[in-house]
C-alpha cells in the first residue's frame, strides 16, 4: 500500500512540475499576453547603438518566428523583415507606458544584416505603432537612437567631416494615439551659412581629363572646366575650414604648365595658386598671398577628390 501511495504521489509530483514549466519565448503555444509577460524591463532612457546590435544574445532571447508573426499584421512584418528566409529574431525587453502601451524592443539577423526594432502594443492586444531604430547598414558616423522618459525617439548622428569639423545631427519623434509616427523637431550643430551656394562655372564644357568637380564635403569645392585654348583651364573653388570660421573663394583662370600640373597668376593681386592633378584627385598650394579672397587664418590648400560626372538624361526622341 506504502508503495501505491509513494507512486502515486510521484505522478502526482510530476504532473504538477510539467503544468508549471516556465514559458519561454522559443514556444509554440505562446499568447500575446504570455510574450510581453516574458519581457524584461528596460530603464530609460534606453541607448539603442552599436554595442547593443554587435552583442551576441543569448538563446533564452531566441524568439519563435512563426509565433511572433502572429502577433503583428502581416503588412508590418513585410516592412520590418523584408528578407525573412534566415531571420532570426531576439527578445531586448519592454518599457510600459501606463496611460498607452507597451513598447517591446526586438532584434533582428538576418544573415550579416542586425537590427534593432521596436512594436508598440496598446493594451497587450494590437500592435499599433513600429520603427527600426538602429542597424548596422548605418555606415556613415556615430549612429545612435534614445528613448527618454516621456517616449520621445531621437535618431542621433555624430560625424567628423574631412576637414576636422564635428557636428551632430539629431531628428526627434514622438507617437500618436494612432501608433503613427510623428517627426516633432530637427536639430543640427552643423552650421550650413558656409556652404556652396552654387558653381558659377558648373555648366562650361568639360572635355580636358583634368576637367572635373574634386570636392570632400559640401563646404569645399574645387571645379575645374574648359579653357578658350587647351593650355588654359577655368577654375572655381570654394573652402570652408575651423568649423566655419575661415572661408576662400576665387574664381578664375589657370594654365598648365607641363602634363598634370597648372598655375593661377592673378592680375590683381600677388596671389599664386598652384594646381597638381592626378587620375582620381586635384592638390592645390597658395604659394603667394591669396588674402583678399580668403580669411586671415587659413589657405587655399589641400587635397579633393575627383567626382562622377552626374549621368545626364537621355533626350527623347518624338515619335513621327
Amino acid at each position: 500500500m506504502s508503495r501505491f501511495i509513494t507512486l502515486l504521489l510521484l505522478i502526482v509530483t510530476a504532473a504538477a512540475c510539467k503544468e508549471k514549466k516556465q514559458k519561454t519565448v522559443a514556444d509554440a503555444d505562446l499568447s500575446l499576453s504570455d510574450f510581453i509577460a516574458l519581457a524584461p524591463e528596460v530603464k530609460l532612457p534606453y541607448i539603442i547603438n552599436d554595442s547593443l546590435l554587435v552583442k551576441k544574445e543569448t538563446d533564452s532571447a531566441a524568439i519563435n518566428t512563426t509565433v511572433f508573426q502572429t502577433f503583428i499584421p502581416d503588412s508590418v512584418f513585410t516592412a520590418s523583415f523584408p528578407q525573412a528566409k534566415t531571420l532570426k529574431l531576439f527578445l531586448l525587453g519592454k518599457s510600459t507606458e501606463a496611460k498607452k502601451g507597451t513598447y517591446v524592443f526586438v532584434k533582428s539577423v538576418t544573415g550579416a544584416k542586425k537590427a534593432i526594432h521596436f512594436f508598440y502594443f496598446k493594451e497587450n492586444k494590437t500592435c499599433l505603432g513600429h520603427m527600426k531604430l538602429h542597424s548596422n547598414e548605418n555606415t556613415t558616423g556615430n549612429q545612435y537612437c534614445k528613448i527618454d522618459g516621456r517616449y520621445n525617439i531621437s535618431f542621433i548622428k555624430e560625424q567628423k567631416t574631412p576637414t576636422g569639423e564635428y557636428w551632430t545631427d539629431e531628428r526627434l519623434y514622438y507617437m500618436d494615439g494612432n501608433g503613427k509616427m510623428i517627426l516633432t523637431m530637427t536639430n543640427s550643430t552643423q552650421d550650413k551659412s558656409d556652404e556652396i551656394m552654387g558653381n558659377p562655372i558648373d555648366t562650361l564644357p568639360r572635355k580636358n581629363k583634368f576637367s572635373a568637380d574634386y570636392s570632400n564635403d559640401k563646404k569645399n569645392l574645387v571645379s575645374v572646366r574648359d579653357g578658350n585654348t587647351p593650355e588654359k583651364f577655368q577654375f572655381f573653388i570654394h573652402f570652408s575650414k575651423q568649423n566655419g570660421d575661415c572661408v576662400g573663394e576665387i574664381k578664375g583662370e589657370g594654365e598648365f604648365t607641363t602634363p598634370g600640373k597648372g598655375v593661377f597668376h592673378d592680375d590683381e593681386s600677388p596671389c599664386e595658386i598652384i594646381f597638381s592633378f592626378s587620375s582620381g584627385s586635384v592638390t592645390i598650394k597658395e604659394s603667394n598671398g591669396c588674402g583678399s579672397y580668403r580669411g586671415i587664418t587659413c589657405f587655399f590648400e589641400g587635397t579633393y577628390t575627383k567626382k562622377k560626372e552626374p549621368v545626364k538624361p537621355k533626350a527623347t526622341v518624338k515619335k513621327k
